[in-house]
């Protein structure tokens, strides 16, 4: 029995137009009113940023924001997104932030770095704008971006078509302290290395006594894997890279053909036989 819904949102049940379909807002209420499944978001998207997509999809449950560095209640309707209460934060350590801005200034790199629920970005360019557009958010521009690190940052995340082979350097340097991965094409994203969007879901589970065998992750990329790889169903999207889908239990269609709401139809629903999945060995 699946008692717990982990949904990232970009590409999952977000599209390119920022829209959530109908069919997809209709399945999420039925699968809470119907079966009492808890349905969480779990997202690389900053916490100002993703609480108004979770009230767009009618729920109360917590936001897993920041790739799993942060985890905010929104049980209650506040007036003001920084009052929503912090049930769980782990930022990245000063020092590391401090080395990843060097490498960056040192690379001039487009680089975004979010403390304490503000986006600062290093310089306006096209991808400052493209990014203000999906966030929802307005960054404040910081050409020397150690001015603003006063506070530890939830994460950090440059924008470039070199996504790969930025990745693959950050990795020589900076492994040991940070998790990093990519999001989109060319989003490389830095989080603590203790940070996931599982850990942050086992979070919620301890606190609800779910196990992972009841739970079911639904995503699209490589900042997923890690709740698609241990969930009890792991679900990619249609239009996953290749490497995700092959970790997956299940590949369902893509964002724009309702793909989550036809995963969660056919397990939740019991169209979809558990044991006709496959799960990669």
């Amino acid at each position: 029995m699946i008692k717990l819904i982990a949904l990232d949102l970009d590409g999952t049940i977000v599209n390119e137009a920022l829209e959530v379909s109908p069919r997809t807002l209709a399945m999420l209420q039925r699968v809470q009113d119907e079966k009492g499944v808890k349905v969480v978001v779990a997202t690389g998207r900053m916490f100002p940023s993703s609480l108004p997509f979770a009230r767009r999809l009618g729920l109360t449950t917590p936001v897993i924001s920041y790739q799993g560095a942060m985890i905010r209640d929104i049980a209650e309707r506040l007036d003001r997104i920084h009052d929503h209460p912090i049930m769980f934060h782990q930022t990245i350590e000063m020092d590391v932030a401090r080395a990843i801005v060097d490498f960056v200034h040192e690379e001039r790199l487009h680089t975004n770095v979010y403390v304490n629920d503000h986006l600062f970005t290093s310089h306006w360019n096209p991808n400052s704008v493209y990014y203000q557009n999906i966030s929802g958010v307005v960054p404040q521009e910081a050409p020397n971006l150690h001015e603003i690190l006063t506070g530890a940052p939830s994460k950090i995340m440059i924008i470039d078509d070199r996504a790969d082979e930025i990745v693959a350097r950050l990795k020589t340097h900076f492994s040991q302290d940070v998790s990093i991965c990519k999001s989109r094409t060319n989003f490389c994203e830095i989080v603590h290395t203790a940070v996931s969007k599982w850990n942050a879901i086992q979070h919620l589970m301890s606190l609800w006594n779910i196990q992972a065998s009841e739970v079911m992750a639904i995503g699209d990329h490589e900042n997923d894997l890690s709740m698609i790889t241990a969930a009890g169903v792991g679900v990619a999207m249609g239009n996953a890279p290749d490497n995700v889908k092959a970790l997956a239990n299940y590949v369902t269609d893509p964002v724009g053909e309702d793909g989550a709401a036809n995963a969660i139809e056919k397990f939740v629903y019991g169209h979809l036989p558990l044991e006709d999945v496959h799960v990669p060995s």
